[in-house]
């Protein structure tokens, strides 16, 4: 059975008794009002939200993303690398990723939005720790962007603390494909039997094209979920 989801909810996270095998993930990659990952459910509750797409992973934190978003498949990861010696260094690692492509460039993603975990339990740190990747994050080659952080807003999941910063980031390369403007949004609470903290990020980049609106940012973090 899966949860009530009654019309004040916009995304509900469940954890079922015997979590199915990642194979018998109902979710292919195409978006749907439900989606299940490694013993975790996500809904949405078509009365409130009619359209969005549920996205969850391992760590337990379900949100809903709009209708015009893609949701990957379960164990799909993306998030942001930098040149090393070795190659590509990951900077930050996502699933539960939602994006939205760029009309511009339609292999780069305009918006992109994912759940990662932190190691640190206290949220208040953790999301000290995620401001300093936003600088990184949008650096091309020797660009290094400007970064402004907003004031932390406390709320909760739930009966969770959260914990949230958007960064405003000016000043990055901007190319055929993108300007050089993005906004970062950073959550961070934690989930029952989950170790350290988990985090939620959305990422929206000014396009050549086109640009996202900022105020999905609100519309998509009040669909998260948490499991009791």
């Amino acid at each position: 059975t899966g949860s009530p989801t009654p019309s004040t909810t916009a995304a509900s996270a469940t954890v079922p008794s015997a979590p199915p095998p990642v194979s018998s993930s109902p979710d292919d990659g195409v978006v749907s009002s439900s989606m299940t990952c490694d013993g975790y459910t996500a809904s949405v509750d078509e009365g409130s939200q009619p359209g969005w797409h549920a996205a969850i992973n391992r760590f337990g934190l379900a949100y809903a993303a709009p209708p015009d978003w893609t949701v990957a498949a379960c164990g799909v990861r993306s998030g942001w690398a930098k040149p090393c010696p070795e190659g590509q260094c990951v900077i930050r690692e996502l699933g539960a990723v939602a994006t939205v492509a760029n009309p511009a460039c339609p292999k780069q993603n305009l918006a992109m939005s994912g759940v990662a975990g932190s190691k640190n339990p206290d949220i208040r740190a953790a999301l000290d720790e995620e401001s300093a990747l936003v600088a990184p994050i949008y650096t091309q080659g020797e660009t290094v962007p400007n970064v402004e952080l907003g004031p932390v807003r406390d709320f909760t999941i739930g009966t969770r603390p959260a914990v949230q910063v958007v960064a405003t980031v000016t000043g990055i390369a901007a190319d055929d494909c993108n300007g050089p403007n993005a906004l970062h949004s950073m959550v961070v609470t934690t989930v029952p039997n989950v170790e350290g903290s988990v985090v939620f990020l959305i990422s929206l980049r000014e396009g050549a094209t086109a640009s996202p609106k900022s105020d999905v940012i609100d519309e998509m973090v009040q669909t998260l979920r948490s499991p009791a």
